[in-house]
């Protein structure tokens, strides 16, 4: 880090660090803590394959990025470090800490030295039976050249010579996909690793020869795609095409299990034309995701978080005609702690409703057997107009949002990949309605994706509305996305790339200028990142003008908060825990005079250059004011956590906060899930629903 700005990718790995310190946390659940381990190896999964080759990249002079902040060469040496610090405390944690909690309640994962005779042939039976039939030993040698190995599979090194003498040999052999874990005989919860059984009956796989020595190895490569949107006459095609070669990536980290063979390390780095810098030796356990599946082969409620109390707004009852209830009044659901049912219900009755004429829809990550997707294709193949913008893009899901798009396609909807140059990542759900006095939108604009899994897991905002103004915008948005129009003027929505930078700024330099002028300034924001270099020179400078800022940021954060002469009234503070904090909610006092109205905001987007810059996203202005209050309730209890909080200090360290002595500790999920339900049992005011919009037709002859 520098004097002003933090290393987004220093910033990113301290993240990670923050969700490693849930798994070092002896107050959370065991089965939680070896899920948050698994949640490390997958964050650094991701960031090796997506972050650090760009950065790799930048110092060997392939990839320029305009004003790089700091030096390259310098940045890679302090990110390798942090990652090689990371993944020794994470396998300290699992060995020290994780392992003897799980010894206690009865599980064990058994190492091949360690089985018993009993297992020896337990293990070998399983292995003739199960495994070797699929195994497939690859030698290497001048006619058969290095394989292609899959990236983020797990594979083992072999070096051999043959029984009747000859050169020294060299073969792989990649072990199947699927669940790790197997049973072995005796008390139950004793395990052993599919990757450790077929390291130790290599012998099967290559008679005639002898093996002096084996290494499991782990290999992950560049995951970016090389897409020319510009040139491409099929968007989709390239996609795919593309997406085969993220497997044949250059090859980024290797990772080596413990007791690796020293010569077949060597040979394997020389065919990978890996650094020394880029390996990983693991003194636990290979590739830690699995630890994904370890809950359910555990029991006992006391091992899990206790089951999350979730809401249902509206009740059913309310929500039996979900068109009925969006005039009454509109409303904002708060996820997980308010079910997100009724999202994927306002699809289905739609895509039923005769009187529902067309749904536009835009999807950026969605679940694999997605209802929202199912419900579209229904309605299509009703005869409705469905137009569905899906985002061909979105890293790692591209594959399943190609599958979503043909079957939406062969059902009759009208699907829009996205757009040249941009990523769409707004969250935008429009059906229009002819209803007995004219036609109506009914709205729904979200925070998080269309993914009813995921929704379980993240915090997240829904809004629920059919007001005119936000209906036009909207209208307007789907009309630019999926034709030529020209943007037109917004009345309630900020939109990126056009208007949602200028707006930001604008609001935020007038905080600055009310406080120059002694009104006060005041600034709340809760999103995933903030890494775009101009925000955060705004807020500096806000700061220097004495307007009060609180970040909440889950994620990154380049900038330095208080610092003194720079940013002495910015405080920022990341939680981490239970759930994925994923909802963005902006607020900006705007007190110039006693009717000044604030403005109070949800978003898709985070204050990231890409976000504000080459993603097409969707800031909303919420105007009523019982709407506001809610949102900036829920701000006010982020703000007051002393359990999950962390605080950032002017050196950019990060220091979790401890309840006081006197003060009782505040968290956000017992906060918010309080909140949920007081906000369920509130009776719904009742509004005017406002003007309709009416269909000119030519009058019957």
């Amino acid at each position: 880090m520098n004097d002003r700005y933090i290393n987004r990718e220093v910033s990113w790995l301290a993240f990670n660090r923050r969700v490693l310190e849930e798994a070092q946390d002896q107050a959370t659940p065991l089965l939680e803590r070896a899920k948050f381990l698994a949640i490390v190896s997958s964050n650094l999964d991701e960031f090796v394959m997506v972050r650090y080759p760009e950065l790799r990249a930048i110092v060997a002079g392939t990839e320029t990025v305009p004003n790089y902040v700091g030096d390259p060469r310098a940045d890679l040496a302090v990110v390798r470090a942090h990652m090689r610090s990371l993944v020794d405390d994470q396998g300290r944690c699992w060995r020290d800490e994780i392992v003897p909690a799980l010894a206690a309640v009865g599980t064990v994962l058994v190492g091949a030295t360690q089985w018993s005779e009993i297992d020896r042939e337990a293990v070998r039976r399983l292995y003739l039976d199960k495994l070797e039939p699929v195994l497939t030993p690859l030698g290497v040698d001048p006619a058969r050249p290095f394989p292609l190995l899959a990236n983020r599979g797990l594979h083992v090194a072999v070096r051999l010579a043959a029984e009747k003498g000859g050169a020294m040999r060299h073969a792989l052999v990649s072990v199947p996909l699927g669940s790790r874990f197997v049973a072995l005989p005796g008390d139950p919860g004793r395990w052993s690793l599919t990757d450790e059984i077929v390291e130790a009956h290599l012998g099967t796989l290559f008679p005639g020869f002898q093996v002096l020595g084996s290494c499991r190895f782990r290999l992950t490569r560049d995951g970016t795609l090389d897409i020319d949107e510009e040139e491409t006459s099929d968007l989709l095609s390239e996609i795919e095409q593309e997406l085969s070669s993220r497997e044949h990536g250059t090859p980024v980290r290797l990772e080596l299990a413990d007791g690796a063979d020293v010569e077949v390390v060597t040979w394997l780095r020389a065919a990978l034309a890996i650094p020394d810098e880029d390996v990983f030796a693991v003194d636990v356990v290979l590739d830690l995701t699995l630890l994904f599946g370890l809950g359910d082969r555990v029991q006992g409620e006391a091992l899990r978080d206790a089951p999350l109390t979730v809401v249902r707004y509206p009740s059913e009852e309310q929500w039996e005609d979900p068109f009925a209830r969006i005039r009454e009044g509109e409303f904002i659901l708060h996820h997980p702690y308010q079910s997100f049912a009724p999202v994927v219900e306002l699809a289905q009755r739609a895509a039923a409703d005769p009187a529902v004429l067309a749904i536009k829809q835009t999807l950026y990550r969605v679940s694999g057997d997605s209802p929202l997707v199912k419900a579209l294709i229904e309605a299509a193949r009703a005869g409705k107009q469905v137009t569905v913008l899906i985002e061909l893009k979105a890293r790692f899901d591209e594959a399943a949002n190609i599958r979503w798009a043909r079957r939406l396609e062969e059902a009759g909807a009208h699907v829009v990949y996205g757009l040249v140059g941009y990523k769409v990542h707004a969250k935008l759900l429009m059906i229009i309605r002819r209803e007995s006095d004219g036609i109506r939108r009914y709205l729904h604009l979200g925070t998080g994706n269309y993914n009813d899994k995921t929704a379980r897991l993240y915090t997240d905002l829904s809004y629920f509305t059919c007001n005119e103004a936000v209906g036009r915008d909207v209208a307007a948005l789907f009309n630019m996305l999926t034709g030529y129009s020209e943007p037109p003027h917004w009345e309630r929505l900020a939109v990126a790339p056009l208007t949602l930078r200028s707006s930001f700024v604008a609001w935020i330099r007038r905080e600055a200028d009310l406080a120059r002028a002694g009104k006060g300034g005041r600034i709340i924001a809760k999103f995933n990142s903030l890494v775009d270099f101009a925000i955060v020179d705004e807020l500096y400078a806000a700061s220097q003008a004495g307007v009060e800022i609180d970040l909440i940021v889950r994620g990154m954060c380049i900038l330095r908060a208080g610092v003194k002469g720079l940013s002495e009234t910015i405080r920022v503070r990341s939680l981490i825990g239970r759930f994925l904090e994923h909802h963005r909610i902006y607020y900006f006092a705007n007190q110039e005079t006693a009717t000044s109205r604030p403005v109070v905001a949800m978003a898709s987007a985070d204050w990231m250059s890409r976000n504000l810059d080459r993603r097409v996203e969707c800031l909303v202005r919420i105007e009523d004011e019982t709407l506001q209050e809610r949102l900036l309730g829920l701000l006010d209890i982020a703000l007051a956590d002393n359990t999950q909080a962390r605080v950032m200090g002017p050196d950019g360290v990060y220091v979790r906060l401890q309840p006081p002595k006197r003060k009782a500790a505040v968290s956000t999920v017992v906060a918010w899930t309080a909140e949920a339900q007081a906000h369920a049992q509130a009776k719904p005011l009742a509004r005017k629903s406002g003007p309709r919009f009416r269909p000119v037709v030519r009058p019957k002859v």
